[in-house]
Parts: structure tokens; sequence; C-alpha cells
């Protein structure tokens, strides 16, 4: 899903104020869970040009709400331009992992780790010793490459995971989905923004 609070278009097309926020794509039942793909049209607002705290504590109080009325609420962001990723784990009305990759290299990781990320290092964890690659460029480098996966294998150190690994430890993998994990019709539904201004044109007729 793209970073919270940025608007998403095709090619060609001319983003209107509610553009991003008009819609979000609820999914049929995968593996007995429910996604939703984007967020509600009061929350986008709230996340326009928010910081980190105001951030994490929108996303916190949306999955605790969620995680009261149904059980279990999970929470997962990643960005197509960086390596930002996130992830947010509600059990019940409680929040027992709230992990952003960006305030963790800013300002550490507050924890605590959930036990889906063991075996893994964090996105902000540097596990390679210092100096390990002084003398090879790592710019579209084979030699960097060589020496990553050579001194990685030799220390034995993790793999990184991203929100998508944690995704496929505690819920929904999204690389393996399939006929096997589907279960109903998915639908394109309104949030309030959608139904108080419209909607973007699609490919089929409204």
């Amino acid at each position: 899903m793209p970073r919270p609070g940025t608007t998403t278009t095709t090619p060609g097309t001319r983003a209107g104020p509610h553009d991003g926020c008009a819609r979000v794509f609820v999914s049929p039942a995968l593996d007995g869970w429910t996604l939703v793909f984007g967020d509600t049209a009061e929350d986008t607002h709230r996340l326009d040009d928010a910081d980190d705290e105001t951030r994490a504590s929108i996303v916190r109080g949306r999955c605790a709400e969620l995680g009261r009325r149904f059980g279990a609420a999970q929470w997962y962001g990643m960005s197509c331009g960086d390596g930002w990723t996130a992830w947010c784990v509600a059990e019940g009305g409680e929040v027992v992992r709230y992990y952003d990759s960006e305030v963790a290299e800013e300002d550490g990781d507050e924890g605590p780790a959930h036990p889906a990320e063991s075996g893994y290092l964090l996105p902000h964890q540097d596990g390679f010793p210092d100096g390990a690659f002084d003398d090879v460029s790592p710019f579209g480098s084979e030699t960097f490459a060589e020496r990553y996966h050579r001194v990685k294998e030799e220390l034995r150190i993790p793999d990184t995971c991203y929100a998508n690994d944690i995704a496929a430890r505690l819920s929904v993998d999204p690389g393996a989905l399939g006929p096997h994990t589907v279960a109903g019709t998915g639908v394109v539904a309104l949030t309030a923004c959608g139904r108080e201004h419209g909607h973007p044109a699609g490919a089929l007729p409204a």
C-alpha cells in the first residue's frame, strides 16, 4: 500500500482533493482474514502532513478499535519509492506491537519485539560489521553483491523483514495468494468522502 497520507493516481489522470480517500478495496475472505486496501476517509485527511507521533497515534487507535470489534486487527504499510515499511498488531482492544522503520532509524525502536519478527533483522538494524564494504562501490556493482552475500553467509546474518514478511507469519502472505486461500468476492466500497463527493472514474461503468 502507499505511504499513509499520499494519493496514488494513474498517469494522465487529474487528482481531485478526495480521489485518494473516496474508496477502499475490501478483499474476499483470505485464509479467514479480510483485507482492506486504503484508509477511511477520516484517517486519510488526518494523516495528510501528519508528523510521526500523530501518524502512530492514528494507526494505533484504528487498530485497537478494529481489534476490539473483531478480536484481532493488523495494519501494514510499505512505500514503492523507498525502503519505508511499518506494521501495527492489535489483539483485542490492545496494540501489542507498532513498528515504523523511519521512526526506528531516527529515534530507535521502543519495542517490545513481536514473536513474528524472530529470526529477522528489523529494517533499521545493520547486521554487517564496520568496514565490510569500504573498498567496493554499492552502485550496480557485481563485486558488491558478491561481497554482500559472502559476508552474510559467513557471519550468518539474518534476512531483513518487511511488512509483507510479518503479514505472512501473522495472517495473510501477499506473495502466496491463490484459489486455495480465497473465499467469496471482493468489493470496491465508497468511504464517507466517496459518498459525499463522488469518486474518480474507473475502467468500468459505475
